[in-house]
């Protein structure tokens, strides 16, 4: 029996990623939390101490959320994939790094468990929901509603349909 683990098509990513992007940043790798539509800050032009430095400035300046980039990472979140992927401060938050962060966070929220059959694609969502807060919670009580409803900033921007239409792609290499 072949007990080998299957990985993700990374290209099968594309229709999930570009969901979370549209929901979360209008598509724009260079958005923050409250402005979408940024195009003063050039985050893809900093290294990631330089983006880690504006966070903690942004959120010492009395803002709510620190998140940044097309899909939303929060300061605390980048700071742990740096540590674990011991990827180096002084390289740039550009386009092909924030799309490899949200890659290891669908591998962190059980990408591969969902192509080895170890999770249901429902159960992915509901954990994808719990990364990003646009996204619905899917299964439990008031599966429409975002995993962090009621906290004042976030609600869920996406349906359950279309969050399990954009996972259904997802294949193994």
């Amino acid at each position: 029996m072949d007990n080998r683990r299957l990985a993700v098509d990374p290209a099968s990513y594309t229709p999930l990623l570009d969901l979370i992007a549209n929901v979360e940043s209008k598509d724009n790798y260079n958005a923050y939390f409250g402005n979408a539509d940024n195009t003063s800050t050039n985050f893809t032009q900093m290294t990631i101490a330089q983006v880690q430095s504006w966070q903690a400035a942004h959120i010492a300046e009395g803002h709510a959320s620190s998140a940044v980039g097309r899909y939303q990472i929060i300061d605390t979140t980048l700071r742990e994939l740096v540590r674990q992927q011991g990827i180096d401060t002084n390289r740039k938050f550009d386009k092909l790094l924030q799309d490899q962060l949200a890659i290891a966070l669908l591998e962190r929220r059980g990408s591969e468990k969902l192509v080895n059959r170890e999770i249901t694609k429902e159960q992915f969502a509901a954990n994808l929901a719990m990364e990003w807060a646009a996204f619905p919670k899917v299964i439990g009580p008031n599966p429409d509603t975002s995993y962090y409803d009621g906290d004042g900033l976030n609600s869920s921007l996406v349906s359950v349909e279309q969050v399990l239409k954009a996972i259904a792609p997802i294949k193994p290499q």
